[in-house]
């Protein structure tokens, strides 16, 4: 991302104000904007994922656009701040995408979810959701135990932002974003292989 901050950053950050103001033509006009990047990141997590092809980095995406629309369209303070919501937006969709699928793995009805619920798209693998539940239990609790390491993995690893864009988002220098990251990893690495 830290390549669009100069090319982009002043736009999103004008948009974000006019959707604030409740100016509906600047959603028309931020999504493009946002568009490329968030499937940017949204790739880039596929791929975190044992290169699995089963994630459709579109579904990803819209379903990531939507939710942000839905929960803060006139709460984002910045770009930074947008891309900060949007790595926990995404985040909370994979996660969802996954317990979905371990509920129909284990014989749960998929008639249960919400009429809301919009996230059949995404389309998980037995394996990666599994990977992914394990990444979101060991998040929730170092989100008990330290709550900036758990942003920074969030911006980080869900986001794919840089440091300097994690620092903005959380408003945090960059060397703490590298030490906390540097220990969230590691931290995350010892839990999710431990016995």
């Amino acid at each position: 991302m830290a390549e669009n901050i100069d090319a982009g950053g002043k736009d999103i950050t004008l948009y974000l104000e006019e959707v604030g103001r409740g100016n509906k033509n600047a959603l028309d006009k931020l999504l493009p904007v946002v568009y490329k990047e968030l499937c940017k990141n949204a790739h880039n997590l596929r791929f975190r994922f044992y290169n699995l092809d089963t994630l459709n980095t579109t579904a990803i995406v819209h379903e990531t656009y939507i939710k942000l629309l839905r929960t803060g369209s006139g709460n984002f303070k910045n770009r930074a701040h947008f891309y900060f919501v949007a790595s926990k937006a995404m985040r909370q969709i994979l996660i969802n995408a996954s317990l979905r699928k371990k509920t129909i793995r284990k014989g749960g009805d998929a008639k249960l979810l919400s009429v809301d619920d919009i996230h059949n798209n995404i389309q998980l693998s037995d394996q990666t959701s599994d990977e992914l539940l394990v990444v979101n239990d060991a998040l929730e609790i170092l989100e008990d135990t330290n709550e900036r390491h758990a942003r920074v993995v969030e911006c980080r690893f869900f986001g794919g932002m840089s440091v300097e864009e994690t620092a903005a988002a959380l408003d945090i220098s960059p060397s703490t974003v590298k030490r906390s990251w540097s220990i969230a990893r590691t931290w995350l690495y010892t839990f999710m292989n431990s016995p």
